[in-house]
């Protein structure tokens, strides 16, 4: 049997969050928006880039050196409060033999902020980081893991979509 591509588990995490309720109402409650009553009103899973400052020590000098660094979300939803508040989580989403890019945990708080107010992502005043990945990925790499805001396991998603079982 063939594993699904990290593609194919990103489209298929934004179907369900966009077309079943009670599954977007279950990932939202992993959050810091649990209780808000807020319903899914957009994303996009085709990995959306951006240009992000990332700011660094340079060991000889001790002075801080801000860089340009381009990076993405792999999966990004909107959601919006029966009072109007729209809130953002990126995802970026592992399979168990995957690794992570050079800084990608690290630049994922600083694109959500970002992003923030931008129409283009509807206008989120709020946001959270999210990893999705299996329990063996998380194991084996714990301490950049640290860098989301939430994690959310592969084993935990496979009960609502079989492909993540």
């Amino acid at each position: 049997m063939s594993r699904a591509s990290e593609k194919q588990l990103d489209a298929a995490l934004d179907a369900e969050l966009k077309s079943n309720p009670g599954f977007a109402d279950w990932f939202v409650s992993r959050t810091k928006f649990a209780g808000l009553g807020a319903t899914y009103l957009w994303s996009r899973s085709n990995h959306p880039w951006g240009s992000v400052a990332h700011a660094t020590v340079d060991e000889a000098t001790g002075q801080t050196v801000t860089s340009i660094k381009e990076s993405e979300t792999d999966v990004l939803v909107v959601f919006e409060t029966p009072d109007g508040m729209r809130f953002a989580l990126h995802i970026e989403n592992k399979t168990a033999a995957g690794s992570f890019e050079p800084l990608q945990p690290e630049l994922y708080a600083p694109r959500a902020r970002q992003w923030m107010g931008n129409p283009k992502y509807r206008s989120y005043t709020d946001y959270e980081t999210v990893l999705v990945a299996p329990k063996v990925f998380y194991a084996r790499n714990e301490a950049a893991c640290g860098f989301f805001d939430r994690y959310v396991s592969h084993e935990e998603i496979g009960l609502f979509i079989p492909l993540f079982a």
